[in-house]
């Protein structure tokens, strides 16, 4: 197995992860949850760049911002970038 190889299962591996996240904050954002739509949104800001999902870790970075202003409508439409963002 490459070098290459390697990196891109877990690229895959990572995507799958997100998706994980992605239902977490759906969860979260039903429950007007902001503190764990902060904690989850950190978490994909610090990882999905590092994956080669910059677009990702911007829109996660905007949605860390709109949950600490607690704007449900605005989280909700970035959650939706994020899912439309993943690719498996």
């Amino acid at each position: 197995m490459s070098r290459d190889d390697s990196f891109e299962d877990l690229r895959t591996l990572f995507a799958a992860d997100l998706l994980k996240k992605v239902k977490a904050l759906q969860a979260a954002l039903r429950d007007a949850n902001w503190d764990q739509i902060d904690r989850i949104s950190h978490q994909i800001i610090g990882t999905a760049e590092s994956f080669g999902y910059p677009e990702i870790s911007a829109v996660a970075s905007e949605l860390q911002q709109s949950a600490s202003e607690k704007r449900l409508d605005s989280s909700e439409d970035l959650l939706k970038k994020i899912s439309d963002l993943i690719v498996l």
